[in-house]
């Protein structure tokens, strides 16, 4: 069977590379165009053929993608392995991902910025740390995540911003 051609490698790489921007690693967005564009689920074989990978490197891949749920486990083939195809709900995608990764990085901030905050006169001077610029912070920060919460919050079933998401999308998420 062919897997490869110079239009797919292109794209899947450039996909590829787009998820790499995002702060995901680039085999998992050249797995997630492969699993996106099959027209069956894939097994771990399948994805190391396809992309000429290893078999720990598709391992590793595949159980990230998996607790984003970018991806899910859709059964087992004629030879039991476990078959993957990509989460067909791009809306879904998109918010598990801010809950879990994007809240956990700004929560991980807020509570640096706070060591610092929390540090005496004598040691912020010392440092010759900006009174100002430490409430200049503290209001960005405050303001990333009241704007995450605000997006996540009112992505909830009639929430605005599902709606626009899903009006983007398509009503099931898939895309127009």
């Amino acid at each position: 069977m062919r897997y490869h051609s110079p239009e797919l490698d292109e794209l899947v790489n450039q996909i590829g590379n787009f998820i790499q921007f995002w702060g995901f690693k680039n085999v998992q967005g050249r797995i997630w165009a492969h699993l996106f564009l099959s027209e069956e689920p894939l097994d771990a074989a399948n994805l190391m053929k396809r992309l000429d990978i290893s078999k720990a490197l598709v391992s590793l891949s595949v159980k990230e993608m998996l607790q984003y749920k970018v991806i899910e486990e859709v059964g087992k083939s004629e030879r039991g392995t476990i078959l993957y195809r990509a989460n067909p709900n791009t809306t879904e995608v998109i918010l598990n991902v801010l809950r879990s990764r994007e809240r956990l990085m700004l929560s991980r901030i807020s509570s640096a910025f706070r060591l610092c905050e929390n540090m005496g006169e004598r040691e912020k001077a010392k440092l010759k740390l900006s009174s100002e610029q430490l409430k200049d912070m503290k209001d960005m920060i405050q303001t990333a995540e009241g704007a995450l919460d605000m997006l996540l919050f009112s992505s909830m079933p009639g929430g605005e911003v599902l709606q626009a998401l899903q009006g983007a999308m398509g009503s099931d998420g898939r895309g127009p």
